[in-house]
């Protein structure tokens, strides 16, 4: 689907639904993905249900950036926090092999 196509989707359900709505919404989405995980740690989910209930969350979260205005610094702090995240990792990984 195209970018321009998705934002309108997105626009489309905060306008329809409203703000508080779509706030509720990402947290039972949220909510469902932690269930289907646990679900699966215990042998017992299926890959397909943790496929769907991302998508549910992936699609809310669009929503909240959008609510917020927050993309760009969204986008500047999981910048920061890969860089981070990948120079802790290559200290672990220097300190085990010592």
């Amino acid at each position: 689907m195209e970018k321009e196509q998705e934002h309108k989707i997105y626009t489309d359900a905060i306008e329809f639904f409203g703000v508080t709505s779509q706030k509720i919404m990402v947290i039972e989405e949220m909510s469902e993905l932690t269930k289907e995980l646990c679900k699966e740690l215990r042998n017992r989910g299926d890959v397909d249900h943790i496929a769907e209930e991302l998508a549910d969350v992936e699609i809310t979260l669009a929503q909240i950036k959008m609510i917020y205005n927050i993309h760009q610094a969204v986008e500047a702090q999981k910048d920061f926090k890969l860089k981070r995240f990948a120079k802790n990792m290559a200290e672990l990984k220097k300190a085990q092999n010592q």
